[in-house]
């Protein structure tokens, strides 16, 4: 199914390949129409050629991949191939029609326009793919777990009450050295989600939790099971090091 509607169906031929079809009709019936002769035509019969066969390129590619059954560079191909098909044999044709001929400069524009067609797909394809990965990757770092940042009054449900080990972060924010460790516990936290917790308590705003504790210096980081202190680091530690204590608790 896409957007509904059923892979081979006659909606979807109405919707894919539909169109392709009728822009292939009206080049067909376009080529097909005398003209008097002019000395400002060749120029502009190549341009026109080039457009149209740039639409068809753009038709046909939707066709063939918009129902997923090939990627773009695939579906590319074939909208070259088969359109370059339908450029030769619509300029075969037109040695029918009287007063006009086959050109091989209107079937080079037919071919330069099913390629720019596709380019202009290809390019457009990989543009909203890109973006849409920029997007994926912000939704996943949106809804990666971060750091709890805890006050007073929710210290006792955050850490002492919770089920999994906690390592509190006592920190401020005129601190450098708490800054140079926050991102190493935003990432644990985000790698130990669901078997730890990172929690982050401001002494500024929070001076009677780092008196009882004993927060004399910060950074400083404990780690706490069960409601009880089992652990104390003071300054700057290496990942590894905050790893090994999380990994002996967990």
């Amino acid at each position: 199914m896409e957007g509904g509607i059923e892979l081979g169906s006659r909606e979807a031929f109405i919707r894919y390949w539909l169109p392709a079809v009728v822009c292939a009709g009206l080049i067909l019936v376009g080529t097909s129409l005398p003209r008097p002769p002019s000395p400002g035509i060749p120029g502009s019969d190549k341009v026109a050629h080039l457009l149209a066969y740039a639409a068809l390129g753009v038709l046909l590619m939707r066709a063939f991949g918009a129902e997923r059954r090939m990627p773009a560079v695939r579906s590319a191909f074939a909208a070259v191939l088969v359109g370059g098909l339908y450029g030769v044999m619509d300029e075969l044709h037109q040695t029918l029609v009287p007063g006009r001929y086959c050109s091989g400069l209107d079937m080079a524009a037919d071919g330069a326009g099913l390629v720019l067609g596709a380019v202009i797909v290809v390019l457009w394809w990989k543009r909203n793919r890109r973006r849409s990965g920029i997007a994926v990757a912000q939704g996943e770092r949106q809804t990666m777990a971060e750091p709890v940042h805890v006050d007073q009054a929710a210290f006792e449900v955050e850490v002492l009450g919770s089920d999994v080990p906690v390592m509190v972060d006592f920190w401020a924010p005129w601190c450098g050295p708490c800054h140079m460790v926050a991102p190493t516990l935003e990432q644990l936290a985000a790698d130990y989600d669901g078997k730890a917790k990172i929690a982050k308590v401001n002494v500024d705003n929070n001076p009677d939790l780092a008196m009882k504790y004993g927060i004399r210096s910060i950074p400083a980081l404990l780690v706490f099971k069960g409601g009880e202190v089992v652990d104390m680091l003071i300054g700057v530690q290496p990942e590894d090091v905050l790893r090994q204590k999380l990994d002996a608790l967990v």
